[in-house]
C-alpha cells in the first residue's frame, strides 16, 4: 500500500517543471528600449536579473543579465554616484523584472543630488 501511495505521488508530481527565470538581456547599450529588445533564459543556477548602469561624463551604458544573488549582492554593494559618473547596480529576481534599471539610476541621482542642494541652500542662508 505505501509502495503504491510512493508511486502516485511520483507520478502526479513528476509531470511538474520549474521553468527558469527570464531576464532582460544586453551589455552596454545607451537605450534602455534596445536593451529590452532581448531576453535570456537564466540557467538553474542563476536566481537573479542584474542591471548595471554605468555613467560617464552624462553618457550611460546599460548592461543586463542572469546571474547568481549573492553575486548580484556584492555588485550592487559597491554602488556609487558622483557628479561626473557612477556605477549602479540592481537585482531583482521575478521573470523580466529587470525592465527598468535605466530610470532607476536617474532616481538614484536625484535622491543623492537633493540632499546636497538643500544643505547648500541652508549654508547660503546662515
Amino acid at each position: 500500500m505505501e509502495t503504491t501511495h510512493i508511486l502516485l505521488l511520483a507520478i502526479a508530481f513528476g509531470g511538474l517543471s520549474v521553468e527558469a527565470l527570464q531576464c532582460y538581456s544586453c551589455t552596454g547599450t545607451n537605450s534602455n528600449t534596445q536593451c529590452n529588445q532581448n531576453t535570456q533564459n537564466c540557467s538553474s543556477l542563476e536566481d537573479t536579473c542584474m542591471t548595471t548602469v554605468t555613467t560617464v561624463l552624462g553618457i550611460q551604458s546599460i548592461s543586463k543579465t542572469c546571474t547568481l544573488s549573492t553575486t548580484c549582492a556584492t555588485a550592487s554593494a559597491g554602488n556609487i554616484n558622483l557628479v561626473v559618473g557612477g556605477n549602479s547596480v540592481t537585482c531583482c529576481a521575478t521573470n523580466l523584472c529587470n525592465v527598468n534599471g535605466f530610470a532607476l539610476t536617474r532616481l538614484n541621482l536625484l535622491l543623492l543630488g537633493l540632499p546636497a542642494a538643500l544643505l547648500a541652500l541652508t549654508l547660503g542662508t546662515v
